[in-house]
């Protein structure tokens, strides 16, 4: 049992390291966004493809330790957590500080890493309707109405009503 729980907290301890560049390449990302850095945004998206691919794989690794653990407390593999896990190590204080450290260490990541997400989100879709709202525009200034070509020859004040004002300046 023991060799799981080192196995675990070194796990945990390279997520919380993999999340925490996550996070600040997350965060270059709306710097990015607010700039309009195409390329660059590219680029750091496929960055974080591959973080992304390495934490699917370190949780898969948890995971499969986590049922392992919960096999050896007699326990279904399928609902035990890490948390669960802090909490039987009660008695055992070697292990459970770390786990517990590690614990609050990675769901704080986690959080700060679905803020910045959220607010990339945010960004992005905003981004999104300003480039709709400017084509729409560029696209209704290429019909505008025939009515609209103003010379010399197209004015006539009858036309526009002028002789015809109802518009008393003197009251």
């Amino acid at each position: 049992m023991a060799s799981l729980i080192e196995e675990l907290i070194q796990v945990l301890e390279q997520e919380c390291v993999i999340y925490e560049d996550l996070y600040q390449v997350s965060d270059t990302k709306t710097q990015v966004i607010v700039k309009g850095d195409i390329e660059q945004l590219q680029k750091i998206t496929e960055n974080e493809q591959n973080v992304i691919d390495k934490v699917l794989v370190l949780e898969k690794r948890r995971q499969s330790i986590v049922d392992n653990i919960a096999v050896v407390l007699n326990r279904k593999p399928d609902t035990m957590t890490v948390a669960d896990i802090v909490r039987v190590m009660e008695n055992q204080p070697e292990f459970q500080k770390p786990l517990s450290e590690l614990h609050h260490r990675l769901r704080e990541v986690v959080g700060k890493l679905q803020q910045v997400n959220a607010q990339n989100r945010d960004l992005l879709e905003d981004a999104l309707e300003m480039t709709e709202f400017n084509i729409n525009i560029l696209q209704t200034a290429g019909q505008a109405p025939e009515t609209a070509n103003y010379d010399k020859k197209s004015y006539s004040g009858d036309m526009l009503g002028a002789a015809y004002s109802q518009f008393d300046s003197k009251s």
